[in-house]
């Protein structure tokens, strides 16, 4: 995906879901964006920028983080 499609850290998104995000840090994940903000929180850093996932990307890390909600682990 090119770089013009990130979005700076500060505007949250307009949904809950799952996002590439990019932190202070450096690191890059997928990570949720939920009522409660961004998951996990803070203490892995400041999400610097974020960017849309593939629909398909997307609900694959949905049912993956359904699959740990059943079996009682946390997510990873």
């Amino acid at each position: 995906m090119p770089d013009s499609n990130w979005i700076c850290g500060s505007e949250p998104p307009n949904r809950q879901g799952f996002f590439e995000t990019e932190f202070n840090t450096g690191e890059t994940e997928v990570t949720m964006y939920s009522v409660l903000g961004w998951m996990p929180p803070a203490h892995r850093g400041y999400v610097v920028r974020w960017r849309l996932l593939e629909p398909a990307v997307e609900q694959a890390e949905i049912e993956r983080y359904l699959y740990y909600r059943r079996e009682g682990r946390g997510h990873s």
